[in-house]
């Protein structure tokens, strides 16, 4: 099996039963260190529940997601105004971001939209944003170049969040990241596969705390690697000037629900 980020070779480094049925072995690229699992042919099973019951971690992580992303534009996109959450499962982090003050929109084909009613991509005529984010869906595609093209038709700036796989193979086996009770994590990226999708797309590439990449046209030279203590960023980060949409969005829905 070739990888299916720089089309280098790969080996078996282990195999996994998924779903608790289907024997999938896992390949790591011996040029990128990207690991893919075996063609999923288990993905309509697995996707049965578009969030699985093992994502007991979605709204702690949408609340360190939230506070993440706030420092990012503020600090280096402070000019973008409109952003698109691709794949946005229930709309929890578009509701939190417009609660705080950033025009998000929601977008996902196949989960329930239940926190961001009437701020869906369906419910706007606008099809470019400044930035596009994609939490927890890197780990989903089965045909990682192809989706992440997809993503970027939205936006020249994507912001991702993905767990990096070790480079051991016995810490790889063992990792919690893999999830093989669900079926749905089947790619899996190292940063040098990361830094080869960016120079696919003539993008410049960030990271920031091991978890968030950034994709973007634009060349940011005093980008921090990691988000600073609270006290730290009151003294040295900026924090753009915003009030909450959400009075505005009560009062929109509220003049949708009465016509």
């Amino acid at each position: 099996m070739d990888c299916k980020i720089c089309n280098y070779k790969t080996e078996v480094i282990f195999e996994k039963i998924i779903l608790q049925k289907y024997k999938s072995k896992f390949h790591r690229c011996e040029n990128c260190n990207f690991i893919q699992t075996d063609e999923p042919i288990w993905l309509e099973e697995a996707y049965k529940s578009a969030i699985t019951t093992l994502d007991i971690g979605l709204l702690s992580r949408n609340n360190i997601l939230k506070k993440q992303l706030e420092n990012i534009i503020d600090n280096y996109f402070s000019e973008t105004r409109l952003y698109l959450d691709y794949a946005g499962g229930y709309g929890v982090f578009v509701r939190l971001m417009r609660d705080i003050g950033y025009d998000f929109y929601r977008q996902d084909d196949y989960c329930d939209n239940i926190f961001a009613n009437y701020f869906d991509i369906n419910d706007t005529q606008i099809k470019q944003f400044d930035i596009v984010t994609g939490f927890e869906v890197l780990e989903h595609f089965s045909n990682p170049l192809q989706e992440i093209e997809k993503v970027l038709t939205f936006s020249e700036t994507a912001i991702f969040s993905t767990e990096i796989a070790p480079l051991s193979i016995s810490e790889a086996e063992k990792w919690w990241y893999l999830t093989e009770e669900t079926g749905q994590h089947i790619a899996f990226y190292s940063v040098k596969s990361m830094e080869i999708i960016a120079e696919k797309f003539n993008k410049n590439y960030y990271c920031r705390d091991g978890n968030i990449h950034i994709f973007t046209n634009k060349k940011i030279p005093n980008f921090k690697k990691k988000l600073p203590k609270s006290f730290i960023s009151k003294l040295f980060y900026k924090k753009r000037k915003k009030e909450s949409l959400t009075p505005k969005d009560y009062k929109y829905i509220q003049s949708i629900l009465n016509n």
